[in-house]
């Protein structure tokens, strides 16, 4: 049976690089979970945390006889804001143009030409939300994050173990 938290990993794992306004250049970090294991990981990760991948737990449809699993994701891709108090304008320049947008546009790259993955094209949903905050601790946010949200049908295959070679956007 294939797991789709793998197979989504296996892409993330050759995202390129993110680099930052200060030319800082980070890797892209990946987990899953429902929104509360979200917090909990954003509030207990000792590690920087961001740029973050993260899969909403979702219900998966099996094909063992074509082998494949399809789930309607919901992927939330975050960077954590360094200028909170700063409106919309500063928040794209930096966050959503330089970090989000193309984390999500090399991940749906990565899903179209894996070879082990596709997403139904008529599904696709994004929403961009500016200061997406984590959580509450005693009336204190632990993390006030800028957020691209993507909904999409997702499909992976196990006709190859081997990811075709994928030609992302610089």
């Amino acid at each position: 049976m294939i797991v789709f938290e793998e197979q989504l990993g296996r892409l993330i794992e050759v995202l390129p690089p993110i680099t930052d306004a200060k030319d800082n250049e980070f890797s892209v970090n990946y987990n899953w979970g429902t929104a509360n294991v979200l917090a909990d990981y954003l509030t207990l990760n000792q590690k920087r945390s961001f740029p973050l991948i993260w899969l909403e737990d979702g219900e998966d449809s099996h094909n063992a006889y074509g082998g494949t699993v399809t789930r309607n994701a919901r992927i939330v891709i975050l960077n954590e804001t360094q200028a909170p108090s700063e409106f919309n304008p500063y928040q794209y320049q930096y966050d959503f143009s330089l970090i989000l947008q193309p984390i999500a546009d090399n991940l749906l790259i990565a899903l179209q030409n894996s070879g082990i993955s596709n997403y139904k094209i008529d599904s696709l949903k994004t929403q961009r939300i500016t200061k997406y905050s984590m959580r509450e601790v005693d009336k204190t946010l632990v993390y006030i994050c800028n957020a691209i949200i993507i909904k999409a049908e997702i499909t992976f295959n196990n006709f190859s173990s081997c990811l075709s070679e994928i030609k992302f956007n610089n």
